[in-house]
Parts: C-alpha cells; structure tokens; sequence
C-alpha cells in the first residue's frame, strides 16, 4: 500500500499567490514577433516546464510504502549466580543452584525448538553486575555462584535495555528474591515499570524456602559496637542484637568472650535468649569487668542450634582498651548557655571511662569584670596542674584569664599543658575564638583555626555583632572518618549525623590552618570542628547547642560524641603509646574494604627517626607498607587486594634512629566476611510474586522451577506474531540520485531556453 504526501515548503495559500505569479510571467519577454509561432510555442513550453518544476520542488512531494518482513524474537533469562544460590532450596539437600541447573537441563530440548522457531532464549547471569553466559553459542554456566550481592532490578532494567533494538518476547527472572544490594542503580519498581511499559511479561522462578515456613532457622549477632574503652576494674555493659528464627521457647545461650594480648580466650558472662516469636529481635547485655590494663579482643557469639544452615552470623567481635586509669577534665565555662553545659557534664559524668570532671563557672557580670579580671589564684592553680588530661575552654573572654601587663600566668600555664600533651578544647560562644580576643593571646599560635583583631565582641551595651556568627540552624556533615565523628559502628556516620538535630548557630571561622583537619562541617562548607596537634591535641568546636540533641530524642550520641573528644584529646582512643604512635580511626571492616592510617613518633616530626611499616594478614605472611608525608606526620593506606581474606590483620610501625629501633607501636583490625548473601537463609518468594504481578496484564506470573517445561510449550503452540510491517519513505530531493537528476533536468531546460533564444536572434 502506497500513500502520496506533499510537504510544502510555505504556506498553500502562499504557494498559490507565488504560481499565479510564475504561470503569469510565462507572458512577459521579449518580443516574439521576429520568430514563427511555433517557436513561440516552444519557448512557452520549456518555460512552463521550469515554473511547474519550480512549484514541484516547493511542493516537496514523497511517498510512504509499507512491507512486511519476518523477524526473529528474544527470551531473556536472568540467573542469580550470587552467593545465596548456595543456600538449600527446598527441605533436600539441593541448593537453588542446583535447582536451576536441572531445571535447564530438563528444557534443553524446548530451547532448541525455540531456536527453530526464530525465538532466541539468551542468558545472562547477575549479581550486582549483569554478565552473558553464552560463549560462542553455548551455554556456559558457573561451577558454583559466588557473586557479591544481589541487585535484582538493575539486571532487570540493564539486560531489557540490551534488546531495547529487538522484539522481546518475555523475561525470566531464576531467584530467590533476596534483594541484598546497599545502593542500587535501579529500583525494583523501576524495573518492572519498564517492562509493563514495553508490554513484556515477567516471569519469575521462585527459589528457596520462604522463612515463615518454619524449615529454616537461623541465630545471628547482627549489631555489636566496634571499639569499647573503660578504665581497668570498671563494669564494661557490652550491648549485641541478636535475632532469632524458628527457636520458639528454646534457650540459646549468648555469650561474652574475652581474649588477652598473649591470645588466652574465656568466656566472661553468658545470657540466655529464649524467643516467645518465630522471628523475634532482642538485644542482649553482657558485662566484663577487667581487672589488667591492656588491649583485649571481645567476642559476642550466639551457640549454634541444631537445623542451622547459615552459622557465619553467629558471632561478632569487637575490641577492648582498657585504661590504667581515668580521665581528668578541667572544664571552665563562662557565657555558655545552661543548657549546653548542663548536658556536656552529664555525658562526661555518665561514661564509663572513668572520667574526673572539674567544672569551674567564670562569671562575667560588669562588677566582675572591673574587679576580678583576670582571674589568678584558684584558676591559675588548675591551669598549673599537670594531672588534667582535658581542659575544656566554654565562651570564656580572654580577658577573664589574660592581660599582658598585668596576668599571664594563666596562659603560660596553659601552653605548658599542651605542650605537655594535655588535650585543649574551645567551644563556640559570643566570647570565644575572635571575638573573645583570643587573636592577642598566646593560644593564637595553638588553636587550628585562623582569627582576625578586628572580629572582636565587647561586652554590653556594645551591640551583638551578628557577622562574627552563623546565626541559622546548621545541619553538621562528616568530612571523614573518624573516631570523634564516628555516632555508630552500625551506620555510616554521614548517615548518622544526617540523622541528628541541627546546632541553633555557631562561630564563624575565618580561615583554617595548613596542618588542620576539619572534621564537621555544614552542608555549605562552612567548618565547624577542626582538630590540630601542637604537642596535646587541640580541638575548635564552633557549637554550642548540642543539648538540643538530648531534647530531640539522640541523647546516646550526644553522649558518644562528648565522650569520644575527651578519650581522643586525652590520646587515650587506643591507638597511641609513649613514642611511635599509629592512628587507625576503624578496627572492623569488610573484605577489600579501603583502610588508611596515620603514623608519628612524638608530638612532631623528627627528621632523624625513620618510621617503617608493615601488614602482617591472618595466614602470618607480611607485606610491607609505604609511608609518605601529611602534614606533620605521615599517612599509609592498604591495598585492597592484601585485604581479601577473612581474619585477623595487624599494622605495626617501627621508628629506627641511624639503624637503631627507637620505639614500635601496633594496631590490630579484622576483616569479617559477614556474607550477607548466605547470612539469612530465608527466601523471599513474596518479592518474586510481586514483581511478576505488575507485568500480569501481559501475561507475567510467578512460577516454580518444575513449570518452566509447560510455559516454554505454551510458547511453542501458541508463536507470537513475528511478521513486522516496515515503512518505506520516499521524498523528493532527500536522496543523493533524486536531487543530482532534478538539478540537471532544471539546469537542461534552462540552458534549452537560453540556447534556443541565442540561436533564434531574441538576445
């Protein structure tokens, strides 16, 4: 069937006025009387042909043909090849891959028979890549599957789009419907939307027992915090999740175990878990008391049960550094809010590191300014004492501790504790950092951030000057891993603190030093916790409403936080000794994870001390490690490839002087392959119905692994249409001939004109 277009190139009503003009121009020329009639004729005729030409090409006329042609079709099977496939499928011995192989088995000859339909049934096999199985023509499918995780939906999408150019007949989805990927590309929904917008069903094959069957069973330590730090003979609470599947009533026994650094393991509390639920989630308190200073690993582990299948979840470890003694804290608060203060002393007052709090108020009212400023006696005492480990400064007016002519003392003392190794801590408040005058001070030299002798707030009746502040709620951002922004060791912390209030405003840093380190930020960049080390380690914490995240229900990470800056500016976070130090912020990771660390001797860089390092793995074989510079110490990271096997890891650094070994230090780590494709057993046939539901308007269902044989017969007897109606097109000028053939017509008759009144004496 053929159909005729115009495509005109103006308007119709256009196109008529410009032929009348054309057709009319026919009779104006030369004077025709020298000439026959004949010739007359003749010269209209060719001009006629150059007009009507004309319009044709404005008229740009086409035609569309249709035939039909024969094309072949595709089947997609996707076959999960991660490794929860090695989990049973039913009550047998048989695995879900086993299941699938003898269920390809039993229809190679239908596949056959496909082919020679024309109908392709091409596999691929995914985890959370999308990968073909076919080798030359034949399937080739994996001895065993051993994929990371499983992503259902991208295989989905990415293997539709593949023969997006291709009639796509359906889709069969082998799985046991356990979508196990942290961050997919595609959404399950998106997926199958995709599908339902082609009109392709979806067939999904079910594998595995569903876990409210009852016939599987499992007991797994899911949650357990990753570092745990107390004084020696203080009460350790050690707090694990547990979760529980099919025991109903039975008594699983859930125990804390202990390992010195010699390697000697024993079980220090047990408590009983008995599960009133088929599927039931409780967390379970252990305690330990230790009675030696020193590092220790801990272990939570669940007794395995009879009918477990999956037993790599019933344990996790954890580590231990205990203290030979507390934390003393000398805290001077001025102007800082009740709130903020309140709350601060009652972190450090609840922690089990043993943390001594002394709290000092300053007053700042105008007759104590006048009178007493800058203070001496008491506050110059504490200053002075050498057993505060922490000296926490909240919103204190550097006049209150220093005058140049008159007290510096109190200041003296304070760079005498840092550089003894105390820890040093500013909060934020409208007298702390620039505007507290703190530019004048020694301390200028100590602090991490940069300040500005103009940035300076008096005291009233001068005007808050609100360009010295962030005066908006802030939402906090980690900038990197660390031990004082680390909230969980269960949830990313940019995650975590995602989750947590924002500050009600802050100071505004003007500049950070080169060998800072921000550690907070907000979400525009602005810093707000930057950590430095002038001999102890020095924090500027622009905050000073952390108490609205007691209110707003975060007390545990409020309480966390406050913790961890005290036990890190004490240089007690367990990762530091006398001389060589080494800084591994995380101890527990996954297989091939990213591990970077610090290392130093001292308080600075020592040119004559030669720092070297190496990895010892859990097989005791040793790899070296390479050290470069950062800043005033220097950084490593590990290989991800040396970090592929399951175990135990130690870091170790040596410093040698001239070949002569000046101090060590070390810090273990593990690498735990939780696997979490084979850490729940369950399947999730619920998940297969779903996703066969929503193509159900075109056929899509979920069915077993043993009706596979009947819907590729249904395929057979009942061949979709495979003819395709194909449109030809044709216009003029748009092909190379067309064009080339139209200009030497209308080039020839004009040239014929041109030739004919030459000869005939008309020019």
């Amino acid at each position: 069937m053929s159909a005729w277009t115009i495509q005109p190139i103006l308007p119709l009503s256009v196109m008529i006025i410009v032929a009348i003009l054309m057709l009319g121009l026919l009779l104006v020329g030369p004077a025709f009387s020298k000439i026959s009639r004949v010739k007359k004729l003749n010269l209209a005729l060719i001009r006629l042909a150059v007009v009507l030409l004309a319009l044709l090409a404005m008229l740009r006329p086409g035609c569309i043909q249709h035939t039909e042609e024969s094309q072949s079709a595709v089947l997609l099977a996707l076959l999960d090849v991660s490794r929860s496939m090695q989990l049973p499928h039913e009550a047998d011995d048989q695995t879900r891959w086993q299941a699938v192989v003898e269920m390809l088995n039993q229809n190679r000859d239908r596949i056959e028979q496909l082919k020679e339909q024309q109908v392709e049934l091409r596999f691929y096999g995914f985890d959370n890549e999308l990968q073909p199985l076919e080798k030359e023509g034949q399937l080739v499918l994996p001895g065993k599957p051993r994929g990371a995780e499983t992503d259902i939906g991208s295989a989905v999408f990415k293997a539709s789009q593949d023969v997006r150019d291709e009639r796509l007949l359906g889709v069969l989805l082998a799985s046991d419907g356990v979508q196990n990927a942290a961050d997919p590309e595609i959404e399950l929904t998106q997926a199958t939307s995709t599908l339902d917008d082609l009109q392709v069903p979806l067939y999904s094959i079910a594998l595995g027992l569903q876990g409210d069957t009852g016939q599987v069973a499992d007991v797994a330590v899911t949650t357990l915090a990753e570092q745990h730090r107390i004084a020696v003979k203080n009460e350790l609470i050690v707090n694990a999740t547990v979760v529980a599947r099919g025991f109903v009533n039975q008594d699983i026994p859930i125990q804390l175990l202990a390992t010195d650094s010699e390697g000697n393991e024993k079980v220090v509390d047990t408590q009983i878990f008995q599960p009133t639920e088929v599927l039931e989630q409780r967390q379970i308190s252990l305690s330990y008391i230790p009675t030696e200073p020193g590092e220790y690993r801990l272990r939570v582990r669940a007794e395995p049960q009879k009918g477990e299948v999956a037993l790599r979840n019933n344990d996790l470890p954890s580590f231990l550094t205990v203290y030979e003694g507390g934390v003393r804290v000398l805290y001077l608060s001025g102007n800082n809010s009740w709130w903020e203060q309140r709350e601060l002393r009652n972190a450090l007052r609840r922690a089990a590191q043993g943390f001594e709090l002394v709290y000092v108020p300053i007053r700042n009212d105008k007759q104590t300014r006048e009178t007493s400023w800058p203070l001496g006696g008491e506050i110059t005492e504490y200053l002075r004492d050498p057993n505060f480990d922490v000296i926490i400064l909240g919103d204190v007016d550097a006049q209150a501790l220093f005058d140049p002519d008159l007290q510096t003392e109190n200041m003296q003392a304070l760079v005498e504790a840092v550089d003894r190794g105390a820890g040093l801590m500013m909060l934020g408040g409208y007298h702390s950092f620039d505007p507290g005058k703190y530019y004048f001070t020694p301390l200028a030299d100590i602090l991490p951030v940069e300040m500005d002798p103009s940035a300076i707030q008096e005291f009233p009746p001068a005007p808050l000057r609100k360009d010295l502040h962030l005066d908006r709620e802030l939402q906090l951002v980690p900038t990197r891993n660390h031990f004082i922004t680390t909230l969980s060791n269960e949830q990313d912390p940019a995650v975590s603190w995602k989750e947590m209030p924002p500050l009600k405003g802050a100071n505004r840093f003007f500049g950070v030093k080169d060998q800072a380190e921000i550690l907070l930020e907000t979400e525009s960049g602005r810093p707000i916790l930057v950590s430095g080390r002038i001999g102890g380690r020095v924090l500027a914490f622009a905050g000073d409403s952390t108490w609205r995240w007691v209110f707003k229900g975060k007390r545990e990470e409020h309480n966390t936080f406050w913790r961890q800056i005290i036990l890190w500016l004490a240089s007690k976070d367990g990762v530091e000794n006398d001389t060589v130090w080494i800084d591994l912020p995380q101890r527990r990771f996954s297989p091939n994870a990213f591990v970077e660390f610090k290392a130093g001797i001292g308080n600075q860089r020592d040119e004559t001390v030669e720092l070297s390092a190496q990895l010892t793995r859990p097989d005791q074989s040793v790899v070296p490690l390479a050290l470069g510079p950062d800043g005033e110490f220097d950084r490593g990271e590990l290989d991800r490839e040396s970090l592929a096997d399951s175990g135990d890891y130690s870091i170790e650094i040596i410093g040698a002087r001239e070949g002569v070994e000046v101090g060590k230090a070390t810090a273990d780590f593990i690498i735990i392959d939780r696997d979490k494709e084979k850490a729940i057993s369950a399947a999730d046939p619920e998940q297969m119905q779903r996703l066969a539901s929503q193509t159900e308007a075109h056929g899509g269902k979920m069915i077993s692994p043993a009706e596979l044989g009947p819907l590729l017969d249904d395929i057979l007897a009942n061949p979709k249409e495979m003819k395709i109606e194909i449109p030809l097109k044709w216009r003029l000028g748009e092909s190379l001939p067309d064009a080339l053939g139209y200009l030497i017509l209308f080039a020839g008759l004009l040239s014929l004109e041109w030739f004919l009144r030459k000869k005939w004496g008309l020019v």
